[in-house]
């Protein structure tokens, strides 16, 4: 796992593969939730909230 810490507001986060591998498969479960309450939600402003999460979940999973 690399980390840029160069960058401010960055956060260098040190995982043991145990750690990574669970925080891995919390991400992937938190993601399919999450893409499952943008199909039920038909308020727009809610939505686009799940939807923005849904991006950061996706963003954050690529990272690890």
């Amino acid at each position: 796992m690399s980390t840029d810490v160069s960058r401010p507001g960055m956060l260098a986060l040190a995982l043991d593969e145990e750690e990574r591998t669970l925080l891995l498969s919390l991400l992937e479960q938190a993601l399919g939730e999450t893409r499952v309450e943008v199909h039920r939600t038909h308020t727009p402003d809610f939505r686009m909230q799940v939807q923005h999460r849904e991006k950061l979940l996706a963003k954050m999973i690529e990272k690890i």
